[in-house]
């Protein structure tokens, strides 16, 4: 009598796209569509004579938790560059009183900022005349500052990176996906070989709880495995 076999699942782990961890993801699921061509038996009696079904994409996704600049580069299909830190000196920017006239770069708020007039005799106020944040000058109605007014603005950059969106062709790329099994403790892998991720339907950027977006792509074979009996898509290795 053959023994049966149980093993309940729970199932975590660190997923890889490109040996690149992404951080907290969730929700990862495989998904396969097929396509059923069937022929019906004419000799009497009803049903079908002969059926062939057919795998007709294989799909791989899951929920992103954590919101890197890789992260949605890969989700947007877009670029990551460097910023490096430096200073940058009379950028001209025009006031919106009450509101924000953006700059070229991140502005380190930490560092020292100066604004003045387009001639650079005047010199304006902080917290007075404007306000800075990361993301520019924002002129104060109650300063000396008017509508419109052409100004220069000299601050240091931030250090990071900015990620330009919907830049890039879609991509292949294979993922490793290192889980465990948490109702046993037993490890286990999954390796697709290639995965070609969409951009993703929409990302929720301000909101009152924590952020997540989805993404999701086409596991394509893998037309270098040729060996009979071998995944042309994917893998799952387990203890």
């Amino acid at each position: 009598m053959s023994e049966t076999v149980v093993e309940s699942y729970i199932g975590s782990g660190i997923v890889y796209v490109a040996g690149r961890d992404v951080g907290n993801a969730s929700g990862v699921k495989i998904a396969i569509e097929q396509e059923t061509k069937t022929q019906p038996n004419y000799r009497g009696g009803g049903g079908n004579a002969a059926e062939i079904t057919k795998v007709k994409s294989v799909k791989l996704s899951f929920t992103m938790n954590d919101f890197s600049n890789a992260n949605m580069a890969l989700a947007l299909r877009g670029k990551v560059e460097v910023l490096t830190a430096g200073t940058v000196d009379d950028e001209p920017i025009t006031a919106v009183l009450d509101g924000l006239a953006d700059t070229k770069f991140m502005i380190d708020t930490t560092g020292v900022t100066e604004v003045t007039n387009e001639a650079g005799a005047v010199t304006y106020v902080k917290d007075t005349d404007y306000v800075v944040s990361a993301g520019g000058i924002r002129a104060l109605s109650t300063g000396d500052i008017t509508e419109g007014q052409a100004l220069k603005v000299s601050y240091t950059k931030k250090a990071g990176n900015a990620m330009q969106a919907l830049t890039e062709s879609g991509a292949v790329v294979p993922v490793v996906i290192d889980g465990v099994n948490d109702a046993t403790g037993k490890p286990w892998t999954l390796k697709f070989f290639k995965w070609s991720p969409s951009p993703t339907a929409g990302m929720d950027l301000i909101g009152d709880d924590f952020g997540s977006f989805d993404i999701e792509g086409g596991v394509l074979a893998d037309g270098s495995i040729v060996a009979t009996g071998k995944s042309k898509f994917f893998v799952r290795s387990a203890a």
